[in-house]
């Protein structure tokens, strides 16, 4: 991940959670529309920065709905957020390797760009449903709970973001330095990935002492 833009604040209050979606849908719909218009190496670096804003912001969120949010409305509303947590998630896995896969220009470029157009339109279908079944569950806490209990929900529901940045868990591999060939003689731990939380990594941008490396995209949320 790169976290060259400032990390996102916890959501303020409810609506905060169809909006980050709907943010991140547009981005979306922008990358789909630019796939074959711009140079490879930009939508290469846009299409990283996407992942890294859907494990940064989205996944967090989606892990605090369903320990918070899901069981709080009717299964008729909580199940299709889960099963929109279940698709997002799995359709982040799917773009972070046909993102390697663009980066490393491999002879089937052609044919990665295809999965990849049938991937993003995948996403935007996930989370327009993630959006739609976010904005029926916060009408439905809207008309049966007074506003002192919304206000104190969506204090909860920030709380368990904050608790899913600490327990979501990515790979960081330590960038190699230009001598990687004699380094790695002397320090092969410079090749080892470790895991680190996303809290962790967002702690260290914040503090200016992020270390240089790379990490992948897979977000493992905690399980609730």
């Amino acid at each position: 991940m790169h976290f060259d833009d400032p990390v996102p604040t916890p959501i303020p209050d409810l609506q905060g959670l169809p909006a980050t979606t709907q943010r991140i849908l547009d981005t979306v719909r922008q990358i789909t529309r630019d796939l074959t218009e711009i140079p490879a190496r930009v939508f290469t670096s846009r299409l990283e920065g996407l992942i890294d804003e859907l494990v940064s912001s989205l996944v967090p969120l989606m892990a605090a709905e369903e320990r918070v949010l899901c069981h709080r409305v009717d299964r008729a509303l909580g199940d299709p957020m889960r099963e929109d947590h279940r698709e997002i998630r799995r359709l982040i896995e799917r773009l972070s390797m046909l993102s390697e896969g663009l980066e490393r220009r491999s002879r089937r470029a052609t044919k990665i760009e295809q999965v990849l157009l049938t991937a993003l339109q995948q996403m935007t279908i996930a989370l327009d449903a993630l959006r739609t079944h976010q904005q029926a569950a916060l009408r439905h806490l809207s008309d049966t709970l007074p506003l002192d209990e919304q206000a104190r929900l969506a204090a909860t529901l920030e709380a368990a973001a904050l608790d899913a940045r600490e327990q979501t868990m990515l790979i960081f591999r330590p960038a190699i330095p230009p001598t990687a060939a004699h380094v790695l003689r002397n320090r092969p731990d410079l090749n080892a990935a470790y895991a680190v939380s996303l809290a962790e990594i967002e702690r260290r941008v914040h503090g200016g002492a992020a270390s240089k490396g790379e990490t992948n995209h897979v977000a493992r949320p905690p399980s609730r």
